[in-house]
């Protein structure tokens, strides 16, 4: 009798028993959450990488794909063959959040996608040079809009076809002028030419070689020319003379370099560099008081590429 009643005490859980699974689940939850949220904060981070390294390839290989058979005509004629100067629209972003480097480039390219791809197709009239612009601005490229409700920082590339860059862009003493004049904004920033998203930074610079005279030796040096609209370079232009910039450059320390032996080098490659912001880069550059240089540091992926172009 005396053991039944035993055995009956200690069948159940006492209090302190409980309170102590209770803190060992707490805590176990607790670790799981935490991990939980680990792992989700990897999960975002690794796809607005990837989803950025997506956007930087698409936009960096077109890009290169133009530079690596742009078309140069030197030898005495007065023609431009490149422009790459300011952006001169507003849409530049957010107050305090503009993008830093808004360059405009037009140039002249033998494009595997003129005629709108149907080479040796119906619409295709033998021209085989096709005009095309780039521009980084913030716009709403889904309605064709400056809204700034739905506005994201948009890449376009517009690809002028060999019969208009034939008629009103080619063996033009300004080609900025000349395509200005053809394409404004509404016809420039259309949905059809928008390239890719969140593009925040562009930059290009130019590798120039230029041969120097020194003590009866020919030395090549290469300069790096680097567009910073408003910084130091504001425009850059090669012509059937040679190059012609405004601003400065900055010499190898002495190569006997001036602006008049830099005007007659030869353009031999390019650098592209781009900035991708994640999705959450975006939001804050809208609605967060985040400076620019945090907003790129924290939310933006790099990217480059090293491009070598024909000789002229």
């Amino acid at each position: 009798m005396n053991i039944k009643k035993l055995h009956n005490r200690k069948s159940g859980f006492t209090l302190v028993e409980l309170l102590v699974a209770m803190a060992i689940t707490i805590v176990l939850l607790g670790i799981l959450v935490y991990m939980t949220g680990i792992s989700m904060d990897t999960y975002r981070d690794t796809r607005s990488e990837v989803r950025a390294s997506r956007q930087a390839k698409e936009a960096i290989n077109t890009i290169a794909k133009d530079f690596e058979s742009m078309v140069v005509r030197q030898g005495g004629n007065d023609y431009e063959w490149l422009y790459a100067g300011a952006e001169t629209s507003l849409l530049k972003g957010p107050s305090g959040k503009e993008i830093p480097n808004t360059s405009h480039l037009i140039f002249f390219t033998g494009a595997t996608d003129r005629y709108n791809g149907d080479i040796g197709g119906g619409n295709d009239n033998g021209g085989d040079v096709s005009a095309v612009s780039y521009r980084l601005v913030y716009r709403d490229q889904i309605s064709d809009t400056d809204d700034e409700t739905h506005a994201v920082f948009s890449l376009y590339r517009n690809l002028s076809n060999p019969d208009d860059t034939f008629d009103h862009l080619l063996a033009t003493a300004n080609l900025e002028e000349a395509y200005t004049s053809q394409f404004n904004d509404a016809a420039d920033l259309q949905a059809e030419n928008f390239l890719v998203e969140n593009i925040y930074e562009f930059s290009v610079t130019f590798l120039i070689e230029v041969t120097v005279d020194t003590a009866g030796t020919p030395v090549t040096h290469t300069v790096r020319a680097t567009m910073s609209p408003g910084n130091m370079l504001d425009e850059f232009n090669i012509t059937g003379t040679g190059i012609e910039y405004t601003g400065d450059l900055e010499f190898p320390s002495g190569s006997g370099l001036t602006k008049n032996l830099m005007e007659s080098g030869s353009i031999v490659g390019v650098d592209i560099s781009i900035t991708v912001l994640s999705d959450k880069g975006l939001t804050l550059a809208k609605r967060s008081a985040i400076s620019r240089g945090d907003l790129i540091r924290k939310h933006g992926y790099q990217y480059t590429k090293s491009i070598v172009t024909s000789r002229p």
